[in-house]
């Protein structure tokens, strides 16, 4: 189905039933919101179209307000199947702080619908899906943190109108916010919490600004500046998101039974091998991987079933700081 399609159908929903009706503007304003980049002039050519297919009318003041006829069957307006309903439902229930405001509560009453589909059809499979499947962190699960609602509206509009923001950000370890313009460039969910991707200023560099530090967000008239080249799913994947200590490293670890096992399934990198040693019960993996902030966090989490041989600037980091929290503990 194409763009112009699902616009018509989506215009068909809009548009009630008499003695209710609604403006062109008002109609320009609600297709804005789900994402159609539309004029209003083109969104009176189409009201005219439909009105030559579909029992529509319009009133005769100024502005002209549309309307289905009292009498109008809308039976024929594509419904919710098990299948639309159960995507919403889940949609709706893990990415809805993603989603911009105005389009939550533009699909509030389709959400509602899909919920009323798979309410009365439970004898499906389908119907039931919903209840059978849960995402679950796999660390340590923190309490998310408090997001003023102002904040997350706006940082959404911006990035909807491709408008500039000023934000009030206090950063970690600031004792007081900063004001400062960015140019928001995408919106990402990362452990529970919730970062604008945005270039500060007129620096080219992207950042992360966590909406939880955010103080107020106010949208300005200014568009949004993109460096060249940008692309938000690049950017994650080229470790965004991790603090850099370095280029690749060549990683060589001792690894117990269970973790060589779990390190099988599920690889660190490519190009990963795992060998045994002999006389131990441990094995030897090797990887190339990113020398990251992140990797040590991850070493770090296994203990005493994971020794790293190299390289041996990260062997003697690690064994500082584990001497360190043994005297802690020993305290």
């Amino acid at each position: 189905m194409n763009d112009t399609s699902l616009r018509y159908l989506e215009m068909l929903k809009l548009i009630p039933r008499l003695p209710n009706g609604i403006t062109a503007t008002e109609l320009h304003r609600k297709l804005q919101d789900l994402g159609h980049e539309i004029d209003k002039r083109s969104i009176e050519r189409d009201l005219i179209k439909l009105s030559g297919m579909f029992p529509l009318t319009s009133s005769e003041g100024r502005p002209a307000k549309w309307s289905w006829l009292r009498e109008a069957e809308l039976t024929h307006l594509p419904a919710l199947n098990p299948a639309a309903a159960l995507t919403l439902e889940l949609a709706h229930r893990h990415l809805a702080a993603l989603l911009p405001h105005n389009a939550l509560v533009a699909l509030e009453s389709l959400f509602k619908s899909a919920r009323k589909v798979l309410d009365e059809t439970t004898q499906t499979g389908l119907a039931r899906w919903s209840d059978k499947v849960a995402a679950v962190p796999e660390n340590q699960p923190l309490m998310p943190a408090s997001i003023s609602a102002s904040v997350h509206e706006t940082v959404h509009q911006a990035l909807l109108a491709g408008k500039r923001l000023e934000i009030s950000y206090q950063a970690a370890g600031q004792e007081r916010p900063k004001r400062y313009p960015v140019n928001p460039l995408g919106l990402v969910s990362r452990g529970g919490g919730y970062y604008l991707v945005a270039t500060a200023r007129d620096y080219p560099d992207p950042r992360n600004f966590a909406l939880h530090r955010m103080v107020s967000a106010t949208l300005l008239d200014d568009p949004s500046i993109k460096p060249a080249g940008f692309n938000l799913q690049r950017y994650i994947a080229g470790h965004g998101f991790e603090l850099p200590l370095g280029g690749d490293i060549n990683l060589e670890l001792r690894v117990s039974p269970w973790l060589a096992s779990y390190l099988d399934e599920r690889k660190l990198s490519p190009d990963q091998t795992l060998t045994p040693i002999r006389g131990r019960e441990e094995q030897r993996l090797n990887a190339t991987v990113a020398n990251t902030d992140q990797l040590r966090w991850w070493l770090r989490s296994f203990g005493p079933n994971v020794e790293v041989v190299k390289p041996a600037s990260l062997r003697r980091k690690l064994a500082d700081e584990f001497a360190e929290m043994a005297e802690l503990h020993q305290g």
